[in-house]
This record gives C-alpha cells, structure tokens and sequence, in this order.
C-alpha cells in the first residue's frame, strides 16, 4: 500500500487528541481513506480528504493536517429503520448496518431529519441530544433504533435537470441528455441516501444541479407521495429545463402596450397645431412621452 503524502482530519470533542497519540492512531489502523472514525483512549477524530485517495499513513513522509473546527459529538441519538428495508431483528440492524455506516461514512456534522443508507438499508435519524444541534456520532453516544418507519415506495420517478448550471457534458445537443451519466453522477447517489416522500414538481439541488421531479408512479396529485426504493426506476429522459422568464415577458409586453396607446392618442389628436411648434428629440416627438420601460 502506498504511503500518504498528506491526509487530513477532523477532531471530536471530549477527547484530548494529543499529537503523538493521534499519529499512533493513524499508523496502527493501516489503511485509511476519507470518512473513517479511528478512536482510542482520549483520541477520536474522522478522516477527511487523503492524499492519494487511499494508503497508509507513514511516520516522516505523511502531512497531518487538522481542520479548524472541533466536530460536537452527540450525547444521544435515536434512529429508525425504513420498515421496506428492515431485516432479521433490530440488533442485527444495528450492528450489521448502523454502526458500520457511523464508524466508516460519516462525512459532516448533521441534525434530526438526517437520512442515509447502509448496504441498501435505509434510516432516519429521529432526534438528537442535545436537541436542535449539529453534530455526528462518537465512540460514548448511545444509539437508540428499536423502532421503524413505514412509507409508500415509487415503482417510478421521472426528473430532469434545468439547464442553468448543467455541466456541458450532459448535454450532448440542446435536444438531448445523458440521461447514463446523469443517473451515475447525480441522481443514483442522491436517492441511495434520500428516503423521504417526495412531491411532483419538487425542485431538487444536487451538487449545484437543480432537478425537477416530472412525474412519479403512483401519482400523489397535489400530496406528498412515496419515496425512492431498490426497485423504483428512475429516468432522466427529455430536454433540459429553462427557469421561467415571466417577469420578464410581461415587463416588455407592457412596453408594446404603452407604445401603442401613445400612437393610438397620437393618431386621434392629429397633426400639431402651427403654434405648438415642432417636437424636440429632447422630449422624444409625437412617439413617445419620455417614459422609459426597465426590463
């Protein structure tokens, strides 16, 4: 395995995190890549970006740098299995998916609402202590998760992306779309970690690409309906979307309606009178009042 040049770390509180006893930590895991918990007595940190990706941290030749902010630890938390996804028991899930999911993919601080995904399985995180905090799971939080969610699953999902931020890429032709590299690069990681129900015409940002939901299976109307499961198709087929320019278009067709009225008034009015007159090109003439239409 390679050596590190650099890898970078995030500190938890409520441990001491002294520097030798950090490096130690980090030389006897063996390999590391980003999202790692490595904890020890009065050490605990996760493992952000690594460079190269994966490898081993070497005495001497790896950079250790540690982010500004010390990371709050939870006291507690209580998290719920989507019951679409449950097996087995609930010690099973917690073992097999909970914890493996906190010790190896934790990536920022979260808050109750927190969704996320484990081997296909599919939790929300219920409530935190202290309550309405950021923070992320430490070796001393007690995990709660004897209780699951039922929801509607979608057989389908059909989105598309607006083309306001859209990489050029995805978009061979103004008539088209990768919908592969859109379902591989976007929506597929979005949805492995959203389990919540979803509305039609909701507007999703997914790493700086607005998407809009089309159409889903079963339709929910007006109502909030089901959410993505293993078994929901998702297509991404179609043209990219415009955001709308109707402020706009009603702006100039105000101006057309103005200049029209003005000609209308003119025409009845007719032709100046000999003392009047002609009209200036400071005061715009006979076609206009001096108005002006910003757009």
């Amino acid at each position: 395995m390679a050596p590190l040049t650099s890898v970078f770390i995030h500190f938890l509180s409520g441990s001491k995190n002294e520097p030798n006893a950090v490096r130690e930590v980090l030389q006897e895991y063996g390999t590391l890549r980003p999202h790692l918990k490595l904890d020890d007595e009065n050490v605990e940190f996760i493992v952000g970006n690594c460079e190269p990706e994966v490898g081993q941290y070497v005495e001497g030749q790896t950079e250790v740098i540690v982010g500004d902010q010390t990371l709050n630890v939870f006291k507690r938390i209580h998290v719920c299995c989507y019951k679409d996804t449950f097996m087995y028991n609930f010690d099973r899930m917690r073992i097999d998916y909970i914890e493996p999911y906190f010790n190896t993919q934790q990536r920022c601080e979260f808050k109750a609402g927190f969704e996320f995904s484990q081997d296909g399985k599919r939790f929300h995180v219920v409530a935190v202590d202290p309550a309405d905090s950021l923070g992320v799971v430490g070796k001393d939080t007690i995990i709660f998760f004897e209780d699951h969610i039922e929801r509607d699953v979608l057989e389908s999902l059909q989105v598309l992306p607006y083309e306001t931020g859209l990489p050029d890429k995805y978009r061979p032709t103004k008539l088209s779309l990768d919908e592969q590299g859109l379902l591989r690069d976007y929506l597929k990681p979005y949805f492995e970690q959203r389990s919540a129900g979803l509305k039609r015409t909701e507007v999703l940002e997914i790493d700086g690409v607005k998407f809009k939901i089309i159409g889903m299976k079963p339709d929910p109307g007006d109502k909030v309906g089901g959410g993505v499961g293993k078994d929901t198709v998702i297509t991404c087929k179609g043209v990219a979307l415009r955001e709308s320019f109707e402020p706009k278009a009603k702006a100039a067709s105000s101006k057309a309606k103005a200049k029209a009225k003005g000609k209308a008034a003119a025409a009845k009015a007719g032709p100046p009178a000999p003392d009047q007159g002609q009209s200036h090109s400071g005061d715009g003439g006979s076609s206009g009042n001096g108005n002006c239409t910003i757009s």
